[in-house]
């Protein structure tokens, strides 16, 4: 700062305006520009689905009652076999 010539103090600035350019062509993170289908592998619909049947099932006080609160379950096709390895 001190005692530098002003030739030195500017090709600091242009190194770091250069830098800040870089990143804003760069988008971001390389790798993460694209806009790929991102797809859930953490299965967490099944562990909700199984933890809502379980309450389900444990909250209710008679077999019908529990009946009827599983019927009223809004389930995709394919979650009904979910139910039935739960009970078991």
């Amino acid at each position: 700062m001190l005692g530098e010539s002003e030739s030195e103090l500017g090709s600091e600035d242009d190194d770091a305006g250069e830098e800040s350019h870089e990143e804003q062509a760069g988008g971001g993170e390389p790798g993460f520009g694209g806009g790929g289908v991102i797809s859930d592998m953490t299965e967490q619909d099944l562990v909700n689905l199984r933890r809502t049947i379980y309450l389900t099932v444990m909250s209710s006080a008679a077999v019908d009652e529990c009946a009827h609160k599983l019927m009223r379950l809004k389930l995709r096709p394919g979650q009904e076999g979910e139910v039935a390895t739960m009970i078991i």
